[in-house]
C-alpha cells in the first residue's frame, strides 16, 4: 500500500508542478538572489585565488576526484568485494540520491558558476571540464562529500562498536578537514562561489540526517521486501520525468540517468540475491568466451569468501566462492 502511495505522490506531484510551472515560479525568486551573491563572492574568489601554486592546483583538482565518476566506479564495486554488502548498498543508494536531489537544484535555480574569466578555473581532468558545463548552486562536489564520508564515518563507528570519546573526535575531525578542503578547493579552483559551497553544506547535512533516520528501513526493504524489483523500475522512470527543466541544457540529467540505473541494478540483485531468487555463479574463462568469443584470454580473477556477518550485508550461510573476472584488452 505504501507503494502505490508513494509512487502516486510523485506522479500527482508531477502533473501539478507542470500544470502550475512551479519550476519557473521558484525560479524567478530565486535566482536573481543567488546571481548577486555569485557576483558579490568574485572579490573573495579572487582573493583565495592569489595564493596561486601549482601545489595547490594539483592538490585541489586530485581531491575533487574523489566525488566522480571515476571514483564511484572505482569505490562501490570495492564495497562489495571486501564484503561490506550493507555499506555497499546503503552508499549506492545514498550518492544516488544525493546526486538527483543535487541537480535537481542545480536545473531549478540554473544560477551561473563565477564568472569565467574573471574567475580563474582550473578543469585539469576530463570530469571537471563536464562539470564546468553544469550549474553551480548547490556545490555537488560538497554535497556529497558531507553524505559520503558522514555515513562512512556511521558505518565504521556502528561497525567496530566503537564509542570511545577519543575515537569519535579524531573521526570527527577527520571528516570536518576533509569537508573542508573540498570546500576551499571549490573555491580556489574557481568552480563555485560561497553560497554554492554553502548550499551544498546546508542541503548535504540535511540529507545525511534524513538518511541515518531511514537507512535501515529502507535496506531491509530492498533484501527482504515484496515487489522490489517492480517499485524501484517505476520508481526510476517516474523520477526521469520528475526532473525538472533546466533554462539552458546541462550534462546533470544525463549524470542523474546513469546512476539512477546503478541503483536501479543494485537494488534488484540485491533482492535476488538475499530471497534466494539468483544463484551465484562460478565462471571460467571458457565460460566467458562462449557467452563472448571476442573476449581474450588475459582475465583478472578475484576471488573471495561471502561469509561475512549479517551487519556488513552478506550472508552466513552458506558460504559461497564467488569468481569475478574483468577482462583486459
Amino acid at each position: 500500500m505504501w507503494q502505490f502511495v508513494s509512487l502516486s505522490s510523485i506522479f500527482s506531484w508531477i502533473f501539478i508542478s507542470s500544470f502550475f510551472n512551479f519550476t519557473q515560479k521558484f525560479r524567478s525568486l530565486i535566482q536573481p538572489w543567488v546571481i548577486r551573491r555569485v557576483i558579490t563572492d568574485t572579490p573573495f574568489i579572487l582573493k583565495i585565488q592569489s595564493f596561486h601554486h601549482g601545489f595547490f592546483d594539483n592538490l585541489f583538482s586530485t581531491m575533487s576526484c574523489v566525488v566522480s565518476v571515476p571514483f564511484y566506479t572505482a569505490f562501490l564495486p570495492f564495497l562489495f568485494w571486501s564484503g561490506h554488502g550493507k555499506l555497499a548498498r546503503q552508499m549506492t543508494l545514498l550518492m544516488a540520491f544525493c546526486d538527483y536531489v543535487g541537480n535537481c537544484i542545480k536545473d531549478v535555480v540554473s544560477a551561473p558558476r563565477p564568472s569565467f574569466p574573471t574567475v580563474r578555473r582550473v578543469t585539469a581532468t576530463k570530469d571537471e571540464k563536464e562539470n564546468a558545463l553544469e550549474y553551480g548552486l548547490p556545490s555537488s562536489h560538497t554535497l556529497n562529500t558531507v553524505c559520503l564520508s558522514g555515513y562512512m564515518l556511521h558505518y565504521v563507528l556502528n561497525y567496530t562498536q566503537n564509542t570511545d570519546s577519543a575515537s569519535l573526535l579524531a573521526g570527527f575531525s577527520l571528516v570536518c578537514l576533509f569537508v573542508g578542503l573540498i570546500v576551499l578547493g571549490r573555491i580556489y579552483l574557481g568552480m563555485h562561489s560561497v553560497v554554492d559551497v554553502f548550499a551544498g553544506l546546508v542541503i548535504g547535512l540535511v540529507i545525511l540526517a534524513f538518511w541515518l533516520m531511514v537507512h535501515d528501513i529502507v535496506d531491509n526493504f530492498v533484501i527482504s521486501g515484496q515487489n522490489v524489483t517492480s517499485f524501484w523500475i517505476t520508481l526510476s522512470f517516474i523520477l526521469l520525468f520528475a526532473y525538472p527543466t533546466p533554462e539552458m541544457p546541462t550534462p546533470s540529467f544525463e549524470f542523474h540517468t546513469a546512476f539512477d540505473g546503478v541503483a536501479l541494478g543494485i537494488n534488484r540483485n540485491s533482492s535476488l540475491i538475499w530471497q534466494k531468487q539468483f544463484p551465484f555463479w562460478i565462471l571460467s574463462v571458457s565460460d566467458l568466451k562462449q557467452h563472448r568469443p571476442s573476449l581474450t584470454d588475459s582475465i583478472i580473477i578475484l576471488w573471495f569468501w561471502a561469509d561475512m556477518d549479517p551487519l556488513v550485508g552478506a550472508p552466513q550461510a552458506p558460504r559461497v566462492l564467488v569468481l569475478t573476472g574483468t577482462v583486459v584488452k
